[in-house]
């Protein structure tokens, strides 16, 4: 069923949560509590908060509960990177329907996925009518490629971005428009996915070709196009009001590259022949630089949108995949792109709104950049925080 936020705007804790501005000399973050089973803690107290910025212990000046902050409409961004395998995309189209059945009411979408060349937004803005939701994600299984083909322009293509886009809510209606692509993704054969099967037993190290540096090269300058057009994605979102969360899936070279088995190869000794124009110890090293590189710069807009990444990409605890790897860092979490996923995101949505908004005063300070650490006082509890600048 779908979760309801009533009293849509009515607690402060909504308006605080959009985004309303803030004193100069107050900075604030949201805040996400797990306890020892990764249950979600909704009743810290203000004083059980302890802030260090840049070094310093910072007073504490509100806190508002998941209770407040959760009545505010969020707005929440699926991305489709190439993922290759069919029983992969099966697994991730099926997550992202069952995700979208669980929005909860007032909530806005915006689907973008890669095309032939690009990264493409499928609406022209954010949308609170369900039909549509279902309507685009049926065309992604036919839209998305397995890999990174062809030149991808650095800019999001498509539809664009209009943040003064609206339309009407068709709750009942297009509920039932999502129930029925999802009941018809569960009982698909695999085909619907598109993509082909995978070949088994071919090591990361294998698919990237190391051995040839010129394709490597031409591998991280795609990836780099594409990180450009995230990037500019990230951008548009940054004016949006209010939680914004990015969900990306993938599993292509970019996911690749980010392999732990790459860094690794850094150190190997690889049989060295006459005449080879270095071999694939000094293409990992060129490839793990330049996906930390990567990596760094969107994180840090990711960061200065105000984003919370999460990503459906790695195998496991390990594997990650290139936003996996920086999702904590926003706030966010990585989940593998395996089976169970669509259950692991149920639970998740009452997650994602399940926020503290804490705020703390600066010394005059307010633009030094420092690490953020957010703790608490009770015992045995984990923070998550995404620092809101």
């Amino acid at each position: 069923a779908m979760s309801h936020r009533w009293c849509f705007g009515l607690a402060l804790g909504a308006v605080l949560a959009a985004g309303q501005p803030v004193p100069a000399d107050t900075r604030q973050a949201w805040v996400l509590a797990l306890d020892a089973t990764g249950g979600v803690v909704n009743d810290l107290k203000p004083g059980e908060f302890q802030v260090k910025a840049g070094g310093k212990v910072r007073p504490v000046a509100a806190v508002k509960t998941p209770a407040d902050t959760a009545n505010a409409a969020q707005s929440w961004v699926l991305v489709f990177e190439p993922i290759r395998d069919l029983t992969h995309r099966s697994i991730a189209f099926t997550a992202a329907a069952d995700f979208l059945t669980k929005v909860p009411q007032g909530d806005r979408v915006l689907i973008v996925a890669r095309g032939k060349d690009s990264l493409e937004s499928l609406m022209p803005g954010f949308s609170i009518r369900r039909s549509l939701w279902a309507e685009t994600l049926a065309k992604v299984p036919g839209l998305l490629p397995e890999t990174l083909t062809g030149s991808p322009k650095e800019t999001l293509q498509g539809a664009g971005f209009q943040a003064s886009f609206s339309d009407t809510a068709d709750d009942a209606q297009g509920q039932d428009a999502l129930l029925a692509l999802l009941a018809r993704y569960h009982s698909g054969a695999p085909a619907w996915a598109g993509g082909t099967n995978e070949q088994r037993g071919v090591s990361v190290l294998g698919r990237l070709n190391f051995n040839d540096p010129m394709f490597v090269r031409q591998q991280i300058a795609s990836i780099r196009r594409d990180a450009s057009a995230l990037e500019s994605l990230f951008a548009l979102l940054g004016p949006v009001e209010g939680q914004k969360h990015v969900i990306v899936f993938s599993r292509c070279e970019s996911d690749d590259m980010s392999h732990p088995g790459v860094k690794r190869a850094m150190f190997q000794t690889f049989k060295r022949q006459t005449g080879d124009a270095g071999g694939p110890a000094e293409s990992a090293t060129y490839a793990a630089g330049e996906m930390t590189l990567v990596q760094n710069e969107l994180k840090a807009k990711a960061i200065a949108a105000g984003l919370t990444l999460y990503s459906v990409a790695g195998a496991g605890q390990n594997v990650l995949g290139t936003i996996g790897a920086i999702a904590p860092a926003t706030g966010g979490f990585a989940f593998p792109l395996s089976p169970g996923v669509e259950n692991q995101f149920g639970q998740a949505i009452q997650l994602f709104g399940s926020r503290y908004l804490v705020q703390w005063r600066q010394d005059g300070a307010s633009d030094q950049p420092g690490p953020l650490e957010i703790s608490t006082s009770r015992k045995g509890l984990k923070l998550l925080a995404q620092d809101l600048r």
